[in-house]
């Protein structure tokens, strides 16, 4: 398997009028960086075939959500202190269950 990545810088502009290719690309190993005005705004990356891995098992009823959130992260895992978020922000745990709910309609 070919491991190497390949990185290209496009515009935003570029993205736009060939997101598909652009998408297509990104499934097989490349990734992009998105500027505007020369100044990056953004990645396109390729999908990573663990998370693939997982979400696979919780749309098939074999993982539940609940039980990953349960599960330390990373950081928690290497003893690492947890950082108090600012008041009044949100975190990004709740931020993603709450786009995961939308992309499932629940």
């Amino acid at each position: 398997m070919d491991t190497e990545v390949r990185t290209h810088r496009i515009s935003i502009r570029e993205l736009q009028r060939n997101a598909a290719d652009v998408f297509d690309r990104a499934r097989h190993g490349e990734s992009f960086t998105v500027t505007r005005h020369g100044e990056t705004v953004g990645r396109v990356l390729p999908p990573d075939p663990a998370e693939e891995a997982v979400m696979s098992a919780v749309d098939r009823g074999l993982l539940d959500p609940r039980d990953l959130d349960a599960l330390p992260t990373a950081g928690e895992s290497a003893g690492m202190p947890r950082e108090s978020s600012p008041p009044g922000t949100r975190l990004a745990t709740d931020a993603l269950a709450e786009l995961r709910e939308e992309d499932h309609g629940t």
